[in-house]
């Protein structure tokens, strides 16, 4: 009897500690934009204001605002494959040539835009160019709530490019968690492009440290005045909640002591 008591609390030990290792996280947005259907050219652009809500995760939504000439529009925000101009060949990353240097290659491969409404970079929106001239460009992406019981952090991630056909360009790139509270915490910011204003961005932020529930995930882009035009490629957007590992511990430790205590009693 006590034998079978011992196999069977370290076989629930065992069952207890695995869940707490492997813990199931929680995916609140995962949008690579293969989903978006139409775009059957290299010159084909789709607008995000055009596409099914189905085919795009996260609802989002775009926001812009002009100053002066500036000339943002929602054409600014739009989807393209690996192939299109704005991502240009094979070849190391450059500022000033005209694309994001084939970051998003293949060609089949579909990515986001903004700051760019068509052909390669270099398209409106410019910015303007009287004074106090700019253009705000501003795309968020909500994030399901968060159902678990004792999340412990969040998981970022995503693919970007910051590019310019102008090398002394001083344009601004904003990307931040938004949160229920209407407070803003900055994941990352730019305050000009370059060679190597681009790459696979990753974060992990503990959930503790949120004032308010996670709620959107923010990229934003300024182009001001004269300053020829900049633009932005996104991919592979992913935010994860993780649970707390401890919570599952202490469920082990209960199981252990019941398996003792249990022993003790036969």
């Amino acid at each position: 009897m006590r034998m079978v008591m011992r196999l069977a609390c370290v076989a629930a030990l065992s069952a207890a500690c695995s869940v707490a290792v492997a813990a199931p996280v929680q995916l609140l947005l995962a949008e690579d934009f293969e989903s978006v259907t139409g775009i059957n050219a290299a010159a084909t652009v789709r607008t995000v204001g055009s596409i099914p809500a189905s085919e795009l995760s996260g609802s989002p939504s775009v926001a812009f605002s002009n100053t002066g000439n500036g000339n943002a529009s929602a054409s600014a925000f739009n989807v393209r494959r690996g192939d299109n101009a704005i991502d240009g060949g094979a070849g190391v990353p450059t500022l000033g040539n005209l694309n994001f240097d084939n970051f998003f290659g293949p060609a089949a491969n579909q990515f986001l835009v903004v700051g760019d409404d068509s052909g390669n970079l270099g398209s409106t929106p410019n910015g303007g160019t009287n004074a106090a001239a700019s253009s705000t460009m501003s795309i968020s992406f909500a994030l399901a709530p968060i159902t678990l019981g004792s999340p412990d952090v969040l998981r970022i991630g995503f693919d970007y490019v910051f590019d310019a056909n102008d090398v002394a360009n001083p344009d601004d790139f904003l990307v931040e968690l938004l949160l229920a509270d209407t407070t803003a915490m900055t994941l990352l910011s730019l305050a000009a492009p370059d060679a190597s204003t681009r790459g696979s961005f990753s974060s992990s932020i503990q959930y503790a440290s949120l004032s308010a529930a996670p709620q959107s995930l923010r990229f934003t882009l300024v182009e001001g005045r004269n300053n020829g035009s900049s633009a932005v490629g996104l991919d592979n957007l992913r935010v994860e909640a993780v649970p707390e590992p401890g919570v599952l511990a202490l469920v082990a430790i209960a199981l252990l002591g019941a398996g003792v205590a249990g022993r003790r009693r036969a």
